[in-house]
């Protein structure tokens, strides 16, 4: 069964309706609730890997044992330089200034996080890549923001998210489900959780959309969001 229309019952031990009055009160539940739906045992909350700050990030079938075959590279520049260059390829700082538009002495410094985390090596006319970073078990990344009542803000903010997630949900209580602009929900491609005060279940009631086309730009937002990701998780 996939996650649209998909109601989760986590009604044992409430007997009677839940009063949710704040966003950070319906955050907490949200954190409890959606693990299960997304198969995983870790939340981060207030993520930013761009722009905007995300109540809620999740990784799909993430399981957080702590261990990892290597140093995350959370820092955004670095993942360009990373994902621009070529493995057991020399590259130079100027290199790493052409692709990142930073100055000498930061693109040192942007070389110099590489080394210590074990994706560069010094050679003689430059340096050497020589660690992809496709082995991350962050594989897709789900971000929420969640509003008691205000859609509108809420879409608008989720939208921002689609810049360095694969999914992007709008959650809100379900007695103002009923004032949603779905079309515009639809356009944005942001998706919806409901969450039900009076048994405390959830239900996915739009399934997000990712955009077709992502630029250069977003896809490395993307790598570095789950770069990120997994840096936080590991410490949490």
């Amino acid at each position: 069964m996939g996650l649209h229309n998909l109601a989760i019952d986590t009604s044992i031990g409430i007997s009677s309706i839940m009063q949710i009055k704040t966003e950070a009160e319906l955050v907490h539940e949200l954190s409890k609730r959606l693990q299960s739906a997304f198969k995983t045992n870790t939340t981060v909350k207030e993520f930013s890997a761009g722009y905007g700050i995300a109540d809620l990030v999740f990784v799909k079938n993430f399981k957080n044992h702590n261990q990892t075959a290597r140093l995350p590279l959370d820092n955004y520049y670095a993942v360009q330089v990373a994902l621009s260059t070529f493995k057991n390829k020399e590259f130079t700082v100027n290199d790493v200034q052409r692709i990142t538009g930073l100055s000498r002495v930061s693109s040192l410094k942007v070389i110099k996080l590489m080394i210590e985390r074990g994706y560069a090596l010094k050679a003689k006319a430059g340096y050497v890549r020589i660690k992809p970073l496709e082995k991350n078990s962050a594989k897709k990344i789900v971000a929420i923001e969640a509003k008691l009542s205000d859609w509108k803000s809420g879409i608008k903010q989720a939208r921002r998210y689609k810049s360095f997630t694969d999914e992007c949900y709008l959650a809100i209580l379900g007695k103002y489900e009923k004032n949603i602009d779905y079309k515009l929900l639809d356009e944005c491609g942001v998706g919806l959780i409901v969450f039900n005060e009076e048994n405390g279940t959830i239900e996915f009631k739009r399934r997000a959309k990712k955009d077709d086309y992502l630029s250069f730009y977003e896809d490395a937002m993307g790598v570095f969001a789950k770069e990120l990701f997994l840096s936080r998780a590991l410490t949490s």
